[in-house]
């Protein structure tokens, strides 16, 4: 009886692998690549991978969204100013071509808001005024095309755990947003197995810290 069932088993998984297409295939390997990164040199291959996939998929702006968001992880990295220049001006010709794709979809107005702190944090002074508004409207479009989407509320405590207490920030502030994002997170449910899913374990280590 448990070689029948085996055989099935096998069977049903033969069947399901058969079933992906080439692009779902190389998603799934870019994406275990990423998920696999810690470096910088390996999210910066694993950018170079989506970046190919994006070129044979043309129609598709997930392989876009991962070389943006590779590149925009990348940064926060950096202490150099122009190499952080250099990946966020890359990551942002990703966003802007992706959203050519899908301007209503949640998760690029979300990265668009994951991007703008790096590029704050060349020259807070003269950054800080100019993209600190453009953080928040990201967010606020990420959030009206999809208030279940977890990573608006990931980024929107992370913003006021970062922000000084006289201009409406801090830890008490924050934890309130954090517990949304894990509630968020908790009942997120992926499109499909590669699909956006960064913050939950960056949620939970911070609010152990709360």
């Amino acid at each position: 009886m448990k070689t029948v069932i085996t055989i099935i088993l096998s069977f049903m998984l033969l069947m399901v692998q058969a079933q992906e297409s080439p692009y779902e295939k190389a998603m799934q390997s870019a994406y275990n690549k990423l998920q696999q990164a810690q470096m910088a040199d390996e999210f910066i291959d694993a950018a170079n991978t989506f970046e190919r996939i994006s070129q044979n998929e043309t129609s598709e702006w997930l392989p876009l969204y991962y070389v943006a968001y590779s590149n925009i992880v990348t940064s926060y990295s950096m202490e150099d100013a122009i190499q952080k220049e250099a990946l966020l001006e890359k990551a942002q010709k990703h966003i802007d071509a992706a959203l050519e794709k899908a301007p209503e979809e949640s998760e690029l107005h979300a990265l668009q808001a994951f991007l703008y702190p790096s590029l704050i944090m060349i020259d807070p002074m003269t950054n800080g005024p100019v993209y600190v508004g453009k953080l928040y409207e990201s967010l606020d479009k990420a959030e009206r095309l999809n208030p279940e989407n977890p990573r608006i509320y990931f980024l929107r405590a992370v913003t006021l755990l970062n922000m000084p207490p006289e201009f409406g920030g801090g830890s008490e502030v924050a934890k309130p947003v954090f517990l949304k994002a894990k509630e968020k997170f908790d009942s997120f449910e992926p499109a499909l197995p590669f699909s956006p899913q960064w913050g939950k374990e960056l949620t939970e280590e911070e609010l152990s810290k709360l």
